[in-house]
């Protein structure tokens, strides 16, 4: 199989790029209007999220059953390593507590939609691709809602700037 290395960086320039740009440019434009469908944006890229996920695990159900012990262990320690190399890099550059944390999500919580998106636009939804992508989107949101509501219950130190 070949890839088209254009073909993938147009393709996630439209999932990732044009969404990003729009919002941008109508939250600058229309801030009123921005701020009222923010909530609903917000869901509904979840709830989008969520049946993108359901459909790539359902249509794969026998590779997750199969392999669910090596997939759950290798979303878990990817997660892991890259949540805390997010939040250590922030240290060790000096950042302070807030921006650690932002840094440690920004660098942990990955993109499983974009993941799932190019597993199926490219590898014809390969039934175990799909599978590690798919878990790897509800383990984001696992992980992401458990580490924010420790740091919530944790107050961060504000740095004093140098």
């Amino acid at each position: 199989m070949n890839l088209n290395a254009l073909e993938m960086v147009a393709q996630i320039a439209l999932i990732i790029g044009v969404p990003f740009v729009l919002g941008i440019w109508a939250a600058q434009k229309f801030p009123e209007i921005a701020a009222k469908a923010q909530p609903w944006v917000k869901n509904g890229s979840l709830v989008a999220l969520l049946i993108f996920i359901v459909a790539g695990v359902s249509g794969n159900a026998s590779y997750f059953v199969d392999y669910i012990g090596v997939v759950l262990l290798a979303v878990f320690l990817h997660d892991t390593v890259a949540l805390a190399l997010g939040y250590f890099c922030g240290a060790v550059t000096g950042l302070n507590e807030y921006s650690r944390r932002a840094v440690s999500f920004e660098v942990g919580i990955r993109n499983a939609g974009l993941g799932l998106g190019l597993v199926f636009t490219f590898f014809d939804g390969l039934g175990g691709m799909a599978v590690v992508a798919g878990w790897w989107g509800i383990w984001d949101i696992i992980a992401g809602l458990a580490l924010a509501t420790i740091w919530s219950k944790r107050r961060a130190r504000k740095a004093v700037p140098a």
